[in-house]
């Protein structure tokens, strides 16, 4: 079964992918299987393509109950994500299939690195603990036919057919109730022409009235795995190139295997040579990876270089002394200049006479108080455009030496805005100058009172 089954693997940039497939070892599970038992340290990390794992609360008399279970839509051992050393509940394997497994040190390792694989976990974590808690209060308030529809549903959305091997004792055991229980549960479904069961395989008839049968606890689990399978596709999650040193070395022996055989060398300086042939390769690998690195961040500089450049307002950099630094293309466009000559003068010099002060003082405020602040003011007519009044946002860097701004061109509001208090006024005076009539309390003719 392709890495490509499992909905993490599948979710990781090609190149964190690569990083991690030679770590991956190919497993196949079969039901029943006990993975790890609560309490013991953590050893591997499964990832499923088509089985299924279950999540068991274990009692010390040996009772159990199934918290959660786990396909090809996540991960078995949580434990590691939440960056702990040992399992927090026995994994035991539900429904016999493949997976991919991973040591648990070199997956803590992986998921300090900060890359997709960390976005990924902690966010099927989430969705996991969503199922977990929503299973508590399935097993609390509904009937044992709203808990059963509930289970065999989400079995079903963990593998491709439309029957499940499981016998009603295993159910029993899982749902933390008696065989008889189950049984009765399974009658009143079978009854309803829901489902068919026969020797222990369980088939699912009418899954649309199957989900009309069970409670709201699988909507909300299902809800909950909706966003999860979404925020995968909506995000593409960060990459990183630094390999797991054991599989940097695994790597470099790799390929010193495949160099051409050198004459055996008797000597007591063959293992020293064979260590530095090693390092040097691993060097080679590590220098591959550091110019995909820069090559990623050129091509995220890129992008973003040209956000900055054809936004449609205007962005600024300026010294201390208000010299700019750098600006955008709209900023170019506003102060009438080009961009090779912005150090030529500061920033000031563009502005209308009465702004000039003003602004040198905003400047100043901003980067002595080293906050977020607001201005207008008003640039100085060019031959390409006439004055104009600006919105000024700016912040400090963090060492306080430069200004960062964003200017908003107002003046068509501004001019709307004056336009509509001119017909205020005017309005105001119309009102005022109408004549007043009099004689307006005469009462009509007719009889007197």
């Amino acid at each position: 079964m392709p890495w490509q089954s499992n909905f993490i693997l599948a979710g990781l940039s090609v190149t964190e992918r690569s990083l991690l497939l030679d770590d991956l070892k190919p497993v196949s599970l079969q039901a029943g299987d006990v993975l790890q038992n609560a309490g013991e340290l953590l050893s591997h990390v499964y990832f499923p393509s088509d089985s299924i794992v279950s999540l068991l609360a274990t009692t010390h008399d040996g009772a159990s109950t199934e918290l959660a279970m786990v396909g090809n839509e996540g991960l078995i051992g949580i434990s590691a994500v939440l960056g702990d050393l040992v399992s927090s509940h026995k994994l035991v394997v539900q429904s016999a299939g493949e997976a991919y497994r991973l040591e648990a040190g070199i997956m803590r390792w992986e998921l300090a690195q900060g890359g997709g694989l960390q976005r990924l976990a902690l966010r099927y974590t989430k969705a996991l603990l969503v199922q977990m808690g929503q299973n508590v209060v399935c097993a609390n308030h509904h009937t044992i036919e709203q808990r059963l529809s509930r289970w065999l549903l989400l079995c079903l959305d963990r593998q491709p057919a439309a029957a499940i091997s499981m016998t009603q004792d295993r159910i029993a055991g899982l749902l933390g109730v008696r065989r008889e229980i189950v049984t009765i549960g399974a009658g009143r479904l079978q009854a309803a022409g829901l489902i068919a069961y026969q020797r222990g395989k369980i088939s699912i008839i009418d899954r649309a009235g199957l989900e009309a049968a069970a409670c709201e606890c699988y909507g909300a689990i299902r809800a909950e795995y909706a966003r999860y399978f979404q925020a995968m596709a909506d995000t593409s999650p960060p990459s990183r190139f630094r390999a797991h040193p054991a599989s940097l070395r695994q790597s470099a022996l790799a390929r010193w295997r495949d160099l051409p055989v050198a004459a055996e060398d008797p000597s007591d300086s063959a293992e020293a040579h064979h260590e530095l042939e090693v390092r040097k390769i691993e060097l080679e690998i590590s220098n591959e990876a550091l110019h995909q690195a820069f090559a990623a961040a050129a091509a995220l500089s890129e992008r973003y270089a040209d956000i900055y450049d054809f936004a449609p307002i205007g962005y600024f950099t300026l010294d201390a002394a208000g010299n700019i630094l750098d600006l955008n293309l709209a900023g170019a466009i506003l102060l009438g200049l080009k961009r090779s000559q912005k150090s030529r003068q500061g920033f000031a010099s563009y502005l209308a006479a009465e702004s000039q002060e003003p602004f040198k003082q905003f400047v100043a405020q901003v980067l002595r108080e080293k906050q977020r602040n607001l201005c207008e003011i008003v640039l100085a007519a060019t031959p390409v455009h006439p004055a104009a009044t600006v919105r000024i946002e700016a912040v400090p860097d963090e060492d306080g030496t430069e200004c960062r701004m964003v200017l908003m061109d107002i003046t068509e509001q501004r001019n709307a805005l004056e336009a509509l208090e001119h017909s205020e006024m005017r309005f105001r005076r119309f009102i005022e100058n109408l004549p007043i009539a009099k004689g307006m309390t005469t009462k009509p003719s007719g009889k007197e009172d």
